[in-house]
């Protein structure tokens, strides 16, 4: 919840850093595809489009039985950020 509430309040940095935590250090938990997820919108809120679109295209290879609502996050930003 850390990173959410760093996101909501726009400091991106920080929630990039508390989702990539997360992703990598409990990638087995039900949270993980969604941190993914919030890592990739975090990167491209810092403007770093490459790697926010490499982060969005990895949660479908790590996490393809991933939450529908969280397949669809990855479509809706992947179209935002024009990867």
């Amino acid at each position: 919840w850390l990173g959410e509430s760093l996101y909501q309040r726009q400091r991106y940095r920080d929630a990039a850093e508390s989702f990539l935590a997360v992703s990598t250090k409990y990638e087995g938990a039900s949270k993980a595809p969604n941190a993914l997820l919030r890592l990739g919108q975090s990167l491209a809120a810092l403007n770093q489009k490459e790697a926010a679109c490499a982060t969005l295209a990895e949660v479908g290879r790590k996490y393809p039985k991933a939450p529908a609502s969280v397949k669809r996050g990855v479509a809706q930003e992947i179209k935002r950020a024009r990867c």
